[in-house]
């Protein structure tokens, strides 16, 4: 891709973060250890979550409206997918606050509405097949992206369970040291590629997107290792960096 792609890679890194950080925010809620008055805080900060995925929804329809010409980009199973996700969450999300229905049945939908995000997430493992370096970016974005942007949404609603801001963190380091090392590896074959301008654009867009993932990774580990609480803005700061590396993956790819 390039940088005039970048409407449709915006897209696609908002549409991952989002669903990453749903089913993160679901596995919390169902584990039981939110009270009501922490697990409704938790549902008040999933507008945003929708905010971000009526963005990319509009980024990506709008821009293919205007080039009104076929486009690689046109309408594909993992689009699809998200647009189903998008309309089962918010439905979930209103019954939630409204309290229809019994609580299993709520718990059911979000159960479904994860699953259809489970199924999102290995249609995309597939549809990059063996393409590593793109599957490592898709991976850091959605799952690890996913964990932190749900774990600031976490903080946002001030919950009180302190195995999450520890497990969260830690989880998320894992995933992005193996996203690191897969991506760190197909640099090589990019350099190899040759030396035309396009593709050293694309390697050095590539090294800042790894460097962007260990910085908003390290940001997101300040607090475990300084024994605070996380806070909004050091939150904030690394949902930022994360963004800027899935962004530079996109334009590199």
């Amino acid at each position: 891709m390039s940088w005039s792609d970048w409407p449709f890679i915006l897209s696609s890194v908002f549409a991952q973060l989002v669903i990453g950080a749903f089913i993160s925010l679901g596995c919390v809620i169902l584990s039981g250890k939110l009270c009501f008055g922490q697990s409704d805080r938790v549902h008040r900060t999933m507008p945003a979550l929708w905010l971000m995925m009526f963005v990319s929804l509009v980024l990506r329809e709008g821009n293919l409206m205007l080039m009104q010409q076929h486009s690689p980009f046109t309408l594909t199973n993992e689009v699809l997918l998200a647009i189903v996700f998008f309309g089962l969450a918010i439905a979930y999300w209103f019954v939630e606050k409204a309290l229809i229905g019994p609580d299993l049945m709520r718990k059911v939908l979000l159960v479904n509405v994860m699953l259809v995000g489970v199924v999102y997430l290995v249609n995309g493992f597939v549809v990059r097949g063996s393409h590593w370096l793109v599957i490592s970016h898709f991976l850091a974005t959605t799952l690890v992206g996913g964990l932190l942007f749900g774990h600031a949404a976490l903080v946002r609603a001030k919950h009180k369970v302190e195995q999450v801001d520890k497990l969260l963190p830690i989880l998320g380091s894992l995933l992005a040291l193996g996203c690191f090392v897969l991506g760190a590896a197909q640099l090589t074959d990019l350099e190899a590629q040759g030396q035309a301008n396009e593709l050293n654009t694309a390697l050095m867009a590539q090294i800042a997107s790894l460097g962007g993932l260990i910085a908003a990774v390290g940001v997101w580990l300040m607090p475990l290792i300084t024994r605070t609480k996380p806070v909004q803005g050091v939150m904030t700061l690394a949902i930022f960096l994360i963004v800027v590396s899935s962004f530079l993956a996109g334009i590199g790819i």
